[in-house]
């Protein structure tokens, strides 16, 4: 009989602990969709309003370097190029619930198909990431020190700063009203003009054929990703 309540008591404690982890992972997903749906939400904003919100801008900055004549062009110039090319395009996922299972250990995740499906997400992050991060940072660096080919440095640092104070959403917001009218284009430039509008059509070719196109497929992942643990956790 002692032994039979000894062996009771501990199948009763391994069921408790079972329940106990099995509340404990159940909390992870809650919370690992949680931060999925932030991320799409992030990546929503991105693919349907700020890659094409700059996109324009790059395309009039394009427009304004190409027309006939550009007398009295210099302050819209100056408002085109800096909004198209001052934006954060990086893609920052939520790393709540990452983290804590990577300090607490993954093997919490007892689900596989959920384990996997995380686990998949995650390289796609760094993917995207090591993808457009650099490739972009040297294309919009390279950008900003050609500018100053025709672009007064402190007049550009001064709109730059007023545009930035205005940061929202992951992009600059920047008046006409903003620019001084004493802000000059130097048109003498020619051929640097040249060049860098060559490298606006580059930067905007790789914004729109490979950010946009990696964020929507990722987007796509993440969607799926949410729905397949929604339904393994029986999740609302």
């Amino acid at each position: 009989m002692l032994f039979l309540a000894v062996f009771c008591g501990f199948l009763a404690e391994n069921q408790r602990e079972h329940m106990v982890e099995h509340r404990r992972e159940k909390k992870y997903i809650v919370s690992m969709v949680e931060d999925l749906k932030n991320d799409s939400t992030f990546l929503a904003l991105s693919i349907n309003k700020l890659i094409p919100y700059h996109l324009a801008w790059l395309d009039s900055t394009v427009h304004l370097f190409q027309m006939p004549d550009f007398k009295g062009k210099d302050r819209l110039i100056y408002q085109a190029f800096i909004i198209g090319t001052g934006w954060t395009y990086n893609f920052h996922p939520t790393e709540r619930t990452l983290s804590q299972l990577h300090s607490a250990g993954f093997h919490l995740i007892r689900n596989k198909n959920a384990a996997n499906i995380i686990s998949q997400l995650e390289t796609q992050y760094k993917i995207l990431n090591a993808q457009t991060k650099s490739f972009l940072e040297g294309l919009q660096n390279d950008l900003d020190l050609s500018a100053w080919a025709f672009a007064d440095r402190v007049v550009t640092d001064q709109i730059a700063t007023t545009a930035f104070q205005n940061f929202s959403a992951a992009s600059v917001e920047l008046q006409l009203s903003d620019i001084s009218e004493s802000a000059k284009i130097n048109f003498q430039n020619k051929e640097e003009i040249k060049s860098y509008v060559e490298k606006l059509n580059k930067y905007s070719f790789y914004v729109q054929y490979a950010l946009k196109v990696g964020q929507v497929v990722l987007s796509r992942e993440i969607t799926k990703a949410i729905e397949i643990l929604k339904k393994e956790y029986h999740l609302k």
